[in-house]
């Protein structure tokens, strides 16, 4: 891993490096004018928490995946399923007891992370995404409040209609068909689609709890629930494992955890307004990953559309504290005519008036698309992918045996 331009093998070294690098968070600017950074939705109801009775509790428990790792204390969640008969009632009792006084404790809000890759340089701790393990015991309380409050946004349809991610009926295809099936509609029609594809920096990592805060007063919770938010977002701690080694627990001050029932949620919450500043384009979110797009029947139509829009997410994104990713932000042009027009003839640009990046072929929620959407390049990435796992396999053709080789064939290839 490279560490201050330095190489190290060191998993000491590598996992404290990891932890400060997930604790602190980059710089912001702050916007030279005002903006106001929560809309005030009008919903008529307001949230509160139910309490819980042991039933709750155990069903919960029961839910929990068997083999899911264990969180800083240790314990994993089999022993707990074991003896969820019993621990339901001391645990539902404790739930109450923090809804009544809206604190929580601090073993329930620290977290083990683990360093995922997510594409790109391995050495560079900037292509890591931090997944939190929290206790096993936290989750059953996570997903309980996960359930309350999925179901509040639900009943009062407050999350908006472009967000898939994290959401019941809602997925990754659900995201692509709607983009896709929108592209294909403008072909039909003989229109070009300029689709711009926007990164944010550490998206979950940024979030500011007290923007978040006024975000979920914003959509009717009580005070009771804002208090028990406040404790619950404040005063987080998180160590890093990397090779079985442990770093030290560092505060985090922003963000909301990765990993954990409820950190989506409150990440589609906060970013719940973003849709309202595309007027004049379509949008489409799967969490934090966003793509603006037009169809129109000309390139001075779509850039127009989505450059005024693009400069209302960016000024959002700024009142908001979180930071653009212009090295992973790309544009792309879908077209199917006799005569192609060259995505570089669209002159798309930041605030500060740098071009963005014009992409011939690009990976959305993993799926590579070209500029005719002939999924040519996906079809091609998944026979790369294949034919070096059968050629894995075929070196190994003699450590296993028949059933074996089916088994690892129908799991890691097909």
């Amino acid at each position: 891993m490279l560490i201050n331009n330095v190489c190290t093998n060191d998993p000491a070294v590598i996992s404290e490096a990891f932890c400060q690098h997930f604790s602190i968070s980059p710089p912001i600017e702050s916007p030279s004018h005002s903006i106001s950074h929560c809309v005030n939705l009008s919903c008529d109801s307001t949230f509160s928490f139910r309490m819980v009775n042991p039933t709750d509790v155990e069903q919960v428990i029961n839910e929990l995946s068997s083999t899911s790792s264990a969180g800083p204390d240790g314990i994993e969640a089999k022993f707990i399923k074991l003896a969820s008969h019993v621990l339901c009632f001391p645990l539902a009792a404790l739930l109450n007891l923090s809804f009544t006084t809206a604190e929580v404790p601090l073993a329930w809000k620290r977290a083990k992370v683990i360093p995922l890759h997510k594409g790109g340089k391995s050495n560079d701790m900037s292509n890591y995404r931090p997944i939190s393990i929290i206790n096993s015991i936290v989750k059953v309380y996570e997903k309980i409040i996960f359930n309350q409050l999925s179901e509040y946004l639900t009943l009062n349809n407050i999350l908006s209609p472009f967000q898939s991610g994290f959401r019941k009926h809602f997925s990754t295809t659900s995201a692509l068909l709607k983009f896709t099936n929108d592209i294909f509609s403008g072909f039909d029609n003989n229109m070009l689609t300029g689709a711009l594809f926007i990164d944010l920096t550490k998206a979950f990592d940024m979030v500011d709890h007290y923007l978040l805060l006024d975000k979920l007063h914003s959509i009717g919770l009580d005070r009771s629930s804002l208090l028990w938010f406040n404790s619950y977002l404040h005063h987080r701690q998180q160590c890093v494992l990397f090779n079985g080694s442990y770093s030290n627990f560092l505060s985090v001050d922003k963000g909301v955890p990765q990993g954990s029932a409820l950190g989506p949620l409150l990440f589609s919450i906060f970013i719940n307004d973003l849709p309202t500043k595309c007027i004049y384009s379509n949008i489409q979110l799967y969490a934090d990953d966003t793509v603006i797009y037009s169809s129109k029947s000309n390139i001075v139509d779509i850039q127009h559309s989505i450059q005024h829009d693009f400069n209302s997410v960016q000024l959002w994104l700024q009142s908001n504290k979180l930071l653009l990713n212009k090295s992973k932000s790309y544009f792309m042009l879908f077209q199917k005519r006799l005569r192609p027009v060259a995505a570089s003839e669209i002159h798309l640009t930041y605030l500060d008036m740098s071009l963005i990046s014009v992409a011939e072929k690009f990976k959305y929620l993993g799926l590579w698309l070209d500029s005719s959407l002939s999924f040519s390049a996906h079809i091609q990435s998944i026979v790369h992918k294949i034919s070096y796992r059968l050629k894995l396999l075929y070196l190994s053709i003699n450590c296993f045996s028949l059933s074996v080789r089916k088994k690892i064939i129908s799991q890691l290839i097909i």
